[in-house]
């Protein structure tokens, strides 16, 4: 082969690769013509009118009171995040309404709620009672577990006769007398440091005071019909100032700093007596106390059992709590007991015989 013919052949042998790839590029041009176009156009169907899921304007402000009709008499709406009481103005009937643990934060919406007799707003954020002074039929007002300050706004519910107020951050016992039907008056777990402001309440027959700051019993010589009478965990050293409380049938004076049971001179008919987690070494001044049924003295520093002798004239005792006490390290302590008090049936958290 002449040396003209061996430079044309590359050439030659090129053509038939470049045609190759010349076709090939053309089918791949020609496949993805064959590929569909993506539609890009939105088609807006009609709503679904079974569809419940929907975020439209209507669902946006449902409330939870729209269940109710305007004629509804109880309310009862519970953990609910409810943060707004507008929607109530309607409701001219409502007699009860329990909006317990949510998230109101003042008390608004109640301008044509006359009827309300009884209103729980436990748990919420309110840091005022306001709105409220309008509702006079008002029988039972639960306003615990906020961020109350003050007791105020309240003068004109006359016919009120249960308040609770328990754990807020109240600080001192005002604005009740106008408050003569109050029978239950919880004010536990405040800030108060002094039993003052009840003077008017002479038909009160419950008052927790507990879990405050009080260091003295005082300022109840005018509740007269007082029942039970708490005051556990507070800063009480002397049991005193219960001279005219002779109907009182229980009193709870745990958790305090009080060394002698002493006092209570006048408490014939008391029947439950709770003098736990003390300083008590000596069991004397209940040996009168023949109505009682119940005497919880456990976790003091009793030490000898002839102190229990105190205890035998109470003919109708049927529950004690002494664990916790030095005596209750005795091996032979519950049949020492039930020796001693034969009338018992619940020795500390056990039954007798069991």
């Amino acid at each position: 082969m002449s040396d003209d013919a061996k430079q044309q052949q590359p050439a030659q042998d090129e053509a038939p690769q470049q045609a190759e790839q010349q076709q090939q590029h053309q089918q791949q041009q020609q496949g993805d013509d064959r590929v569909p176009r993506v539609v890009r156009e939105i088609v807006q169907l009609p709503p679904d009118p079974n569809d419940n899921d929907g975020d439209d304007d209507g669902d946006e402000n449902a409330t939870p009171f729209d269940s109710f009709g305007d004629d509804e008499e109880d309310i009862d709406i519970t953990h609910a995040r409810i943060t707004d009481m507008a929607p109530l103005a309607r409701f001219h009937k409502l007699k009860t309404l329990c909006l317990r643990q949510n998230h109101i934060t003042e008390i608004s919406g109640l301008e044509n709620c006359t009827q309300l007799e009884e209103l729980e707003l436990r748990d919420n954020l309110l840091e005022k009672i306001e709105n409220v002074n309008h509702l006079t039929e008002l029988k039972a007002l639960d306003v615990s577990y906020n961020g109350i300050r003050k007791i105020k706004h309240i003068s004109q519910l006359v016919k009120l006769e249960k308040l609770f107020l328990a754990n807020n951050k109240i600080k001192a016992i005002e604005h009740l007398n106008h408050l003569a039907n109050l029978t239950m008056l919880e004010l536990g777990a405040n800030r108060i440091r002094e039993i003052e402001g009840l003077d008017a309440l002479v038909n009160l027959r419950q008052l927790f005071l507990g879990k405050n700051k009080i260091t003295h019993i005082s300022g109840l010589d005018n509740l007269m019909n007082l029942r039970v009478l708490s005051l556990q965990s507070n800063r009480i050293e002397k049991i005193e100032g219960l001279e005219n409380l002779k109907h009182l049938e229980e009193l709870y004076l745990s958790h305090n700093g009080i060394t002698v049971i002493e006092g209570l001179d006048h408490q014939l008919e008391l029947s439950v007596l709770d003098v736990s987690a003390n300083r008590i070494e000596h069991l004397s001044g209940v040996s009168h106390l023949t109505a009682l049924d119940e005497f919880w003295c456990n976790t003091n520093k009793l030490s000898s059992w002839p102190e229990l002798e105190q205890l035998k004239p109470c003919a109708h005792i049927t529950c004690v709590y002494f664990e916790g006490n030095p005596l209750s390290e005795d091996t032979m302590y519950r049949k020492k007991l039930k020796l001693t008090l034969p009338s018992l049936k619940q020795i500390d958290a056990t039954l007798c015989g069991k």
